[in-house]
């Protein structure tokens, strides 16, 4: 079994990842591509690629991203912030850095992403991750050292990513909120927020201040946009999700006909 990681590599970008993913799509070669054993591996990481072609939800993006490439960096964004699970905590411990980074830039509302924000962040993390039940107990054992290794590139790993965004939360080293996001990353999230919230099938969800936090952090979304987005997505994706049929004082309810997976996002 792999040792327990939390380091995002900083040499797998956006770009690298992509040109290998299309090459395997096409049965084309990619050594050429730089470092693009680390980026396969990433897309395995992923559950993109499965043996040597991709899997069923690398076919599903695939053919998602030919008639949208623009939503790549929103949906391989979403697929670095939910990987991880309590249930498996040991695997894809790079993933739990990534959420708690991009939770902790949104939390910072507009801020400098300089060396200066990001050596504590490093520390702070740390200190999240000995604080963590899920790690607490097996750093020692599980990590090659015995320790925790993470450091800024780890950080620059991660922003790699929030980079490609669009619309953007970077520009140049300055991180904001969004005020939009792609309909397709919001019905995704909507999606995930449910069921790692109670949310059943076929029954009204209300979307509570905690759940429409969650949804604003994953979207890298200003909570001020929220309510226009989820509205741009619900009448495109109305067979994975629909409004509640309840509605006042509560708050918004939302109903799933079933889960939004990457093979509902494509154009029929």
């Amino acid at each position: 079994m792999a040792p327990l990681s939390f380091h995002i590599r900083h040499e797998v970008t956006p770009e690298r990842c992509s040109a290998v993913f299309e090459a395997i799509a096409e049965g084309l070669p990619y050594q050429h591509i730089i470092q693009s054993d680390r980026q396969e591996t990433r897309l395995r990481q992923l559950g993109l690629v499965a043996e040597q072609e991709l899997s069923t939800d690398g076919k599903a993006l695939a053919q998602v991203c030919r008639q949208k490439p623009e939503l790549w960096g929103d949906l391989l964004h979403f697929l670095h912030y939910t990987r991880w699970s309590p249930l498996e905590p040991t695997v894809y411990a790079f993933s739990w850095v990534y959420r708690q980074f991009t939770n902790l830039l949104w939390e910072s509302t507009h801020v400098l992403v300089d060396e200066s924000f990001l050596q504590p962040v490093v520390g702070a993390l740390i200190g999240a991750i000995e604080a963590e039940p899920a790690f607490a107990t097996i750093i020692e054992h599980k990590t090659r050292a015995g320790t925790i290794s993470l450091s800024t590139s780890s950080l620059v790993g991660a922003l790699n990513w929030l980079a490609a965004l669009q619309p953007p939360v970077m520009n140049e080293q300055q991180f904001s909120r969004r005020f939009f996001c792609p309909p397709e990353l919001m019905v995704l999230a909507l999606g995930w927020v449910a069921r790692t919230d109670g949310g059943e099938l076929g029954i009204d969800l209300l979307l509570s201040p905690e759940r429409r936090k969650a949804l604003c952090m994953l979207c890298l979304l200003d909570p001020a946009a929220l309510d226009r987005s989820i509205d741009w997505a619900l009448p495109l994706y109305s067979r994975c999700i629909r409004p509640g049929t309840r509605a006042g004082a509560y708050g918004r309810f939302i109903r799933f006909v079933c889960w939004p997976q990457l093979a509902d996002l494509t154009s029929t």
